[in-house]
């Protein structure tokens, strides 16, 4: 899952947000030495991957994608299911998204990790524009395939195949997400109960 879904699990399993997003940027298997609501949220999100990468629905979406763009397959699922949560968020949360970003924002701003120029310039950047909510919009999800190319330097050229290939397979994956969206709620949910 990408951003927006880690966020969204996070208010949905009433955990902290920014510990959710965090989980791409902080590494490591010892996390003792953050707050415990940081370490809970990265732990969920990395759960949460683990689960997401497993799951049937998501390996038999992965196989349509055309051979030449396939090893993007999954970036390509996580940021097309961030625009289909946004586009149907009433279905899963009774709390307006603006109101989640907000306080995700809030919480970015009194967070850094110096050693990581990415996050760093990926933090100021959300908290200077407030973008998340532009998901709502699928060209959004084109300019974040373009801007990923972009760091790949040309190693692999994807967007503008991924973006054919969600035009003409929008009705199956939108069928798969709502499948598989409440089971990774489900997830979430029971591994934070289970947490200690």
């Amino acid at each position: 899952m990408n951003y927006i879904a880690h966020i969204h699990i996070g208010a949905h399993t009433k955990t902290n947000l920014l510990g959710n997003f965090l989980g791409d940027f902080v590494k490591g298997s010892q996390l003792t030495h953050l707050p415990f609501e940081l370490e809970q949220g990265i732990r969920l999100h990395r759960s949460v991957d683990v689960f997401t990468d497993s799951h049937p629905l998501i390996i038999e979406a992965k196989q349509l994608f055309p051979r030449d763009i396939r090893r993007m397959a999954g970036v390509v699922l996580d940021i097309y299911f961030d625009y289909l949560l946004m586009s149907t968020w009433a279905q899963y949360s009774n709390t307006d998204f603006n109101s989640i970003f907000n306080e995700f924002y809030l919480q970015l701003e009194q967070f850094s990790l110096p050693k990581d120029p990415y996050f760093s310039k990926l933090s100021e950047h959300l908290i200077t524009h407030q973008w998340l909510n532009k998901y709502m919009k699928l060209e959004t999800c084109l300019r974040a395939f373009l801007s990923i190319e972009n760091r790949l330097n040309n190693k692999v050229i994807f967007a503008d195949k991924a973006q054919l290939f969600l035009h003409q397979n929008s009705e199956f994956l939108e069928s798969r997400f709502h499948q598989f969206y409440p089971e990774c709620l489900e997830h979430g949910m029971k591994y934070i109960q289970s947490y200690k």
